[in-house]
């Protein structure tokens, strides 16, 4: 259990495509501002037949050749990050079961704190709903995440947007907004934002805030808005004002299935070029997955004869 926020240790999921390069630029960047160190995440599932003679896999041999070829376009990167960033604190973790039992195996014994992934600009909301990658990675991660569009160009955080919306782990949310704004040397913005019935407790919280921040060396600007629509505000400011990170709590993830048809979703995370932290309290997640369950396809065939 941590007792502070800190990023030591990230974690770069990747398909090996440009969404991805882009995750993994943010993530050599982010690594060396903290010095941390990097995981090179890649997965496949396995095909399985079972029968009454019990589990047998299908095709070895492609298996096989699947697990080569993705270690060396990893080790590919490795070289690449060490030529280009003199970067070498790296190392590769390839998952062989369903994406979210083996990223989760992954962040638990390489106790990560961070999961970065790439995440595409131009699919429809149905198709972020129904099941890209990215989604799953956020939806069911143990630890934070960083969605970074394809098309973003965000090396560097220096403007940073916070929103004070919900009260639950607000606190550490704060402390990881400003561990990342003192890495970047970056300026927060700080948003209230409350329906008129929290008014009281969310106001007294955002003060809170921005009094500490008064007395950080952050340099800092805040606002409040009451609003019933805590999603169409956040895309309002976000588009008046060019961002290059914008940290949200994940907690309030739920909440944000009845505004599929506005525009938080649909200007934030699916159509947005600016990054997006949503913060987990990893002593929280509890996630467990038997690494036997659901992994690629079971197929229940007669016995033979």
């Amino acid at each position: 259990m941590k007792d502070f926020i800190s990023i030591k240790t990230i974690l770069v999921a990747t398909d090996f495509t440009t969404r991805s390069e882009q995750a993994v630029k943010v993530a050599v960047h982010m690594a060396q501002r903290h010095n941390a160190r990097i995981i090179l995440f890649y997965n496949f599932s396995s095909f399985y037949i079972i029968d009454r003679t019990g589990r047998q896999m299908v095709g070895q041999e492609s298996i096989d050749e699947n697990f080569k070829q993705a270690e060396h376009r990893l080790n590919l990167i490795k070289d690449h990050l060490r030529q280009q960033y003199n970067f070498t604190n790296c190392s590769t973790v390839i998952g062989n079961n369903t994406l979210i039992y083996s990223l989760n195996k992954t962040i638990d014994e390489e106790s990560a704190d961070l999961v970065i992934t790439g995440a595409s600009g131009r699919q429809g909301i149905k198709e972020l709903i129904l099941g890209s990658s990215s989604y799953q990675i956020l939806t069911a991660a143990n630890c934070s995440v960083l969605l970074v569009p394809e098309d973003s160009h965000q090396l560097n955080f220096k403007k940073i947007l916070v929103p004070v919306r919900m009260l639950d782990k607000l606190h550490e949310k704060f402390d990881l907004s400003k561990l990342i704004a003192e890495k970047n040397k970056g300026t927060i913005s700080l948003l209230g934002i409350s329906p008129e019935q929290q008014f009281t407790d969310i106001r007294r919280a955002y003060i809170g805030l921005r009094k500490e921040l008064r007395r950080s060396h952050i340099e800092y600007d805040s606002s409040f808005i009451v609003s019933n629509d805590k999603a169409l505000e956040i895309s309002k400011v976000s588009n008046d004002s060019e961002f290059d990170l914008i940290i949200l709590n994940y907690q309030d993830e739920e909440n944000w299935k009845s505004f599929f048809s506005e525009n938080f979703l649909k200007r934030i995370i699916n159509r947005t070029s600016v990054p997006l932290l949503f913060f987990k309290d990893s002593n929280q997640n509890n996630i467990k997955k038997d690494p036997e369950e659901d992994t690629g396809y079971d197929i229940t065939l007669p016995f033979p004869g």
